[in-house]
């Protein structure tokens, strides 16, 4: 004969909350290495630096290039 739900299931097994596939690591090529947003990009290489750090860039002894994310001066936006 059938049986109910509940004398099937073990009460200590069944997880409360239904199973959620967990989301993949979404890979951002423009955030800075702190983890904030980035909004320039800093040295030959083109590392991304959010504006603090842009900042603390601007502040050393040598020559850096530096511009821009959106809005640059040779992008095509």
């Amino acid at each position: 004969m059938a049986k109910n739900r509940s004398e099937v299931e073990n009460p200590i097994l069944t997880p409360l909350f239904p199973f959620r596939k967990p989301k993949a690591p979404q890979i951002s090529y423009t955030k800075c290495g702190c983890g904030k947003p980035a909004s320039y990009e800093v040295y030959e290489d083109r590392q991304p630096h959010c504006t603090e750090c842009f900042e603390e860039a601007l502040d050393s002894s040598t020559f850096i290039m530096a511009r821009r994310l959106n809005g640059g001066f040779d992008d095509a936006s």
